[in-house]
């Protein structure tokens, strides 16, 4: 089938918008929560651009190694909340907070699994031609859906549905991932910038780092919730499964 791009965004935001309270909950405390606090308390590499690549490398691989447990704790927990909030949003689910959490916490570890094979796959595109490497996670992209919505436990079952389910489809759902991309990226810098040079004015340019922290970690976590609902809207446009938009609030 072809995709219609208008259907599935208006799908993506019913999805969430029927949603809205559970949806806010998980990723208030699992993902926006998570990444104020390691915005505020984890100070990012600095560069001046005047480094080589070796020094680059060293500036970076000296922020990875002093900020190592902050970082896979704060990755780990925004991985957990992203599945919640698919459990959440799948279509065969009717369900409270509480069972999403726990859902997604007995299926954690399969989708962890899962998006490590699924980047696995996807890196020999990206080391050769980047494009393909981009085709291949559009074509993989339904898999924290699936598990989602049928409980698949078989991470090799994952990426082999998730592809048959996007043949045909794969680069009409790799351009409209770019478009929600692209959009999304200019609309996070231009309200940062904004943020950054209102603070700037009101405190003599000393900046106010709490409120540029919280305006980067809201605005990131909303354009996150829209991928995952976009991801969700996808495959139940793939599958047939509650198509018509207006089930949504059923």
């Amino acid at each position: 089938m072809k995709l219609n791009y208008m259907q599935s965004w208006n799908r993506a935001m019913a999805l969430l918008l029927a949603n809205k309270e559970a949806v806010i909950a998980i990723a208030g405390v699992f993902v926006f929560l998570p990444t104020l606090l390691f915005a505020q308390f984890v100070t990012p590499p600095v560069l001046t651009g005047d480094e080589d690549g070796n020094a680059v490398l060293a500036v970076y691989s000296a922020y990875f190694n002093d900020n190592a447990i902050a970082i896979l704790a704060s990755n780990l927990v925004m991985s957990f909340g992203s599945l919640a909030i698919y459990f959440a949003l799948a279509p065969s689910r009717h369900s409270t907070v509480a069972e999403d959490l726990t859902a997604a916490l007995k299926l954690f570890l399969v989708y962890l699994l899962a998006q490590l094979l699924s980047g696995l796959v996807a890196l020999p595109g990206f080391l050769l031609f980047v494009i393909p490497g981009f085709y291949i996670t559009s074509r993989l992209i339904l898999v924290p859906a699936l598990i989602a919505d049928e409980g698949e436990r078989n991470v090799v079952d994952l990426l082999r549905n998730s592809w048959s389910l996007t043949r045909g489809n794969g680069f009409a759902i790799l351009l409209f991932l770019l478009m929600i991309g692209i959009v999304g990226i200019i609309t996070i810098g231009v309200l940062e910038t904004v943020t950054g040079v209102i603070t700037g004015l009101a405190t003599g340019g000393a900046g106010w780092p709490f409120i540029e922290n919280l305006v980067a970690s809201f605005t990131g976590t909303a354009f996150q919730l829209v991928l995952i609902a976009v991801i969700v809207s996808l495959y139940i446009a793939l599958t047939g499964k509650n198509s018509d938009v207006s089930n949504v609030f059923s």
